[in-house]
């Protein structure tokens, strides 16, 4: 991912992550809920539908799409869960696109030079769609991501084809292990991997050779 996208993205993905400090800080603990919900599910079709409205309300409260998607493969199987989870992510996707793409063009001119912004467009042409793939499995940063190309105008045929298939690719392989552990009762520890994962990937460096 090249630099000059990397500085607006973490802007952006600070700014989207204080509301879900400010959930965990206030909120009850994750063991608690996920006890619950066991114990009492809903249907298979209440369910997929909380999981597509819950994974598109990502952008304005940021949401851990691996846990989502894994609770939602342990409760639906890989198939259904798989669909919902990414039909879920690429609207949240979409619509942080449309928002930023309709009023976020101002905002950036206001807050960069000619130049910098000039830089932004050309970095956003040239490896916006590799920066979308590879930020969709990380928190608050795959909402920063579609946020920032949405204000620099990209086009849609763009944006859609690398979210797609990363949103379905990550469905697929969260709602699967969510059955799998699910099956074999290590369900909270398959949610716990999903959340942790995406992040320990991201922050792994391997070093060069000198």
């Amino acid at each position: 991912m090249t630099r000059a996208l990397i500085k607006p993205l973490l802007i952006v993905a600070v700014v989207l992550v204080l509301p879900l400090i400010l959930l965990v800080a206030s909120g009850e603990s994750f063991t608690g809920l996920l006890d619950r919900w066991r114990a009492d599910p809903p249907s298979d079709a209440t369910l997929a539908t909380l999981v597509v409205v819950v994974l598109a309300s990502d952008v304005v409260l940021p949401v851990p799409s691996g846990p989502v998607a894994t609770l939602a493969g342990a409760q639906l199987g890989t198939s259904l869960g798989a669909a919902a989870a990414c039909a879920g992510m690429t609207a949240g996707a979409a619509i942080a696109f449309a928002l930023a793409r309709r009023w976020g063009r101002p905002l950036a001119e206001r807050l960069s030079s000619p130049e910098s912004l000039a830089e932004l467009d050309d970095a956003c042409q040239r490896h916006g769609p590799w920066m979308l793939a590879v930020t969709r499995p990380l928190p608050v940063l795959a909402e920063a991501g579609a946020l920032l190309v949405g204000a620099l105008q990209m086009p849609w045929r763009r944006f859609l084809p690398p979210v797609l298939l990363a949103n379905a690719a990550l469905g697929v392989a969260y709602a699967a292990l969510g059955e799998y552990a699910a099956e074999r009762e290590w369900l909270p520890m398959a949610v716990g991997l999903a959340a942790a994962a995406p992040l320990a990937a991201f922050a792994y460096r391997p070093r060069r050779k000198a």
